[in-house]
């Protein structure tokens, strides 16, 4: 007949149980420590081993008309990419002013400040489906959707929380902005975000060129530029080459430490090759080019007939012919004008003609 088991007996039955239990658990259930550093990246007791990728962020400069919203669009697709379209648009603000704008959008780093206190929060420039309003003496931020009632938040806690789910959502930052807009104009003044170590983020600039006689002709179309028979058609045709003369030479002056973070593209080699460019850009920026992206660029640069004319009453649209609109000033141009930019553009021209010889020559090469 069996003894009936005393307290001693499950006491010990209950520990071995327990020890089987809490074995299966940390075995089975729990991750490891590398699954969880392999999962998030970083975890915090091993912190002093692994650090966190430096934030990767683009900011793409060029003349208005050159192709630099059509790039920005084409990077924006990327996943986890966040895209800011001209942040220096609309206000009215100082050269450092400036700056410090840029340089928030491109780390997503808010730091205190003046420029954020009144109608100038960062949220706003993400807004694509809804408009708002600022009521400023309640500080508060108002969101006005097409289908449901308006929403009031307090501003800086608005902001607060697009920064955090920015960070959350996005690994990589694209950030345009038109070269005119730069303090006077001048690639050299961003010089302080590419060449900063502490600025924990990995800053690039990418620079989009197009032939002023392309450009000229396209702004004059759109009259944001006076046509040749205005009397100051040439001093405004010397300012607007001058400055692109000059950031080309800027970019030529890196040394060895920031060259790789600035790359010229020119509106010729988009229009002509865009897939290839796509690549170069893509591979310069260090972001992931899919197959989505690479139909899109086919689709908006080489658009079939219906879609050509449908857009070719939308200055503005980024769908066209691109290799046919490469040298379609020649056609549009009077002779008298393309004379006169010829004459003032000349340091630009000829500089373009021998980047585009020592490109052609290196892919010759290949």
């Amino acid at each position: 007949m069996l003894k009936r088991l005393d307290i001693r007996h499950y006491f010990v039955i209950l520990i071995v149980l327990t020890l089987l239990v809490t074995l299966f658990f940390y075995t089975n259930v729990l991750p490891s420590t590398e699954t969880l550093v392999s999962k998030n990246m970083i975890a915090e007791d091993v912190s002093s081993y692994t650090t966190l990728p430096q934030r990767k962020s683009l900011l793409i400069v060029g003349q208005g008309r050159s192709g630099t919203s059509f790039v920005s669009m084409m990077l924006g697709m990327g996943e986890r990419v966040f895209e800011v379209f001209e942040p220096l648009r609309f206000h009215n603000l100082s050269d450092a002013q400036k700056i410090e704008v840029l340089q928030a959008f491109l780390t997503l780093k808010f730091t205190p400040s003046a420029l954020w206190e009144k109608d100038y929060y960062p949220p706003f420039w993400y807004l694509k489906e809804t408009s708002y309003h600022i009521e400023r003496l309640k500080n508060k931020a108002c969101i006005i959707f097409k289908t449901k009632p308006t929403w009031c938040f307090p501003a800086d806690a608005l902001a607060e929380y697009f920064i955090k789910k920015s960070k959350q959502k996005y690994d990589s930052t694209v950030v345009k902005a038109l070269s005119e807009r730069l303090p006077d104009g001048r690639l050299l003044s961003l010089l302080p975000l590419i060449s900063d170590l502490a600025m924990d983020a990995d800053i690039r600039i990418l620079h989009v060129v197009r032939d002023p006689r392309a450009s000229l002709n396209s702004r004059i179309k759109l009259r944001w530029f006076p046509e040749f028979n205005n009397t100051n058609f040439e001093e405004n045709v010397r300012n607007f080459c001058k400055p692109i003369t000059d950031n080309i030479e800027f970019g030529k002056t890196l040394d060895e430490v920031l060259k790789h973070r600035y790359k010229l593209i020119l509106y010729r080699d988009i229009a002509a090759r865009p897939l290839d460019t796509a690549r170069e850009i893509f591979k310069f920026a260090g972001l992931n080019l899919s197959e989505n992206t690479l139909e899109w660029i086919k689709n908006m640069t080489n658009p079939g007939k219906t879609d050509a004319r449908k857009f070719k009453s939308r200055p503005y649209s980024l769908v066209r012919d691109a290799e046919a609109n490469i040298d379609k000033w020649r056609s549009e141009s009077p002779p008298e004008r393309t004379l006169i930019i010829e004459k003032n553009c000349q340091p630009l021209l000829k500089l373009l003609d021998k980047i585009s010889f020592d490109q052609e020559y290196s892919l010759d090469k290949e």
